[in-house]
């Protein structure tokens, strides 16, 4: 029998299938904790000691819950809300040889070859036009519609031996359907008719959408002691559930704010309006203080704050042990990862590292170290945007995993409960330089 948090965990991942719908589920949590939603359009009044949450361009999302006073920082975990994968492009629609197909384009850096012969659907948002007003709505389509099929091995004979190769322009666009048989023509905008069908609006209400396609295959657990957990966009999604658990499913009092920032297009950079880039924490910060330019309370709460920046971290691959860093070699459900670049492509220090064990201790959880194989292009996080950004000390961490960017990937069960043990200590110490 799993767990309750992995239980959740595994609902929360297959409600979450873009980041449009992760926001909605972390939604659906807040609200049913007391959290009180607001709008960034309006006056604030905020309280000590209750709890908020704002979400921006529908895919981005910061909780918080007030502190005793006004200037005593802000516990930041950072994770976000978007994962690697192909997006429709505006007329998405063509033929060729036959068949009806979805022009895509490719979102960040995924594993292109685990996007093949997989049981495709679309999901987003869709921006709808009735009683004068534009309307934004959430879309998901439960049915299979696409397929991004391999050629034949008898065609491409050598393809196990040189590997395969995909061209992102020519290879990548799913099939949809087949061109009629019989002579008539085809819709001309099959998705658009889809998304009047799954909604129930008129073809004539839709003003534009935004969609992506999605694994329909279900997160599940793995493994003879169901020691794993495997799903598509555990990168980062595992990290925005152990942020809001730790948020939500515990009550606590502390002095200073303890706040989530679920950010988008973390894969694309994050310089976006409602990525880690933006000002959008930096905005929460200073109205959750009530700065006043005078007394410089911002730049004072900024000075008593810090940040997790959570994400994924690369297990060590029993099949490829010669890409990983012997002495960094970190391994599944054997704690929470603490992440170091010397070119500071992740913003631990040995300051925010030696206070990230030390919560670890605090809770009886055991810790690990990873830095990226020294020959190998390391990649980065919103560690170091945030650190840039706001001025405050960081620790990247995250959970070992296999298959990074693929359709499917593996995380180990144990440490998602670790990860969340950590995180609500952080929120509730009241002086992390203490031992």
């Amino acid at each position: 029998m799993l767990r309750p948090l992995i239980t959740d965990l595994i609902s929360f991942l297959n409600q979450s299938v873009t980041a449009y719908h992760a926001v909605l589920a972390a939604e659906a949590t807040l609200q049913s904790k007391g959290f009180i939603k607001l709008d960034e359009k309006d006056v604030w009044g905020l309280k000590h000691n209750s709890k908020y949450y704002v979400i921006r361009s529908q895919s981005a999302l910061a909780a918080w819950q007030m502190g005793r006073g006004d200037v005593n920082g802000v516990r930041l975990v950072g994770a976000h809300t978007d994962s690697p994968g192909l997006h429709l492009k505006p007329h998405a629609q063509y033929s060729k040889s036959g068949y009806v197909q979805l022009g895509v384009e490719v979102y960040g850096g995924p594993l292109l070859a685990s996007w093949t012969d997989r049981d495709l659907s679309l999901a987003g948002r869709v921006i709808l036009k009735q009683d004068g007003k534009l309307t934004v709505v959430p879309f998901k389509s439960d049915k299979v519609l696409l397929r991004v099929p391999q050629l034949a091995i008898h065609l491409n004979r050598e393809v196990n031996e040189k590997g395969l190769k995909l061209n992102k322009q020519t290879h990548m666009p799913p099939i949809l359907c087949l061109e009629s048989t019989d002579g008539s023509s085809v819709d001309k905008n099959l998705v658009e008719g889809l998304i009047a069908d799954t909604l129930n609006v008129e073809r004539k209400h839709i003003a534009s959408w935004q969609l992506e396609c999605y694994d329909t295959q279900t997160a599940n657990t793995s493994g003879l002691n169901d020691e794993f957990v495997v799903s598509g966009r555990i990168d980062n999604l595992t990290m925005c559930h152990a942020s809001l658990q730790a948020l939500t499913s515990n009550s606590f009092s502390a002095p200073q704010t303890a706040m989530i920032a679920l950010f988008d297009n973390e894969e694309i950079g994050s310089s976006t309006e409602n990525g880690a880039a933006s000002a959008f924490i930096r905005d929460i910060i200073t109205r959750v203080v009530g700065s006043d330019a005078l007394k410089h309370e911002t730049q004072r709460a900024l000075a008593n704050s810090a940040c997790v920046s959570a994400d994924g971290a690369h297990a060590i691959h029993p099949n490829y042990a010669e890409f990983h860093d012997p002495q960094h070699a970190v391994k599944m459900n054997r704690g929470p990862v603490i992440k170091m670049n010397a070119n500071h492509r992740y913003a631990t220090s040995a300051f925010t590292s030696a206070i990230f064990e030390q919560l670890c201790k605090d809770v009886e959880v055991p810790v690990q170290h990873y830095v990226h194989k020294t020959d190998l292009p390391c990649g980065s996080t919103i560690g170091p945007i945030t650190a840039t950004g706001l001025g405050i000390p960081v620790v990247d961490v995250g959970n070992a995993m296999l298959s990074m960017h693929s359709i499917r990937e593996t995380a180990g069960v144990d440490d998602h409960e670790m990860m969340i043990k950590v995180l609500h200590r952080f929120f509730i110490k009241e002086d992390l330089r203490s031992v």
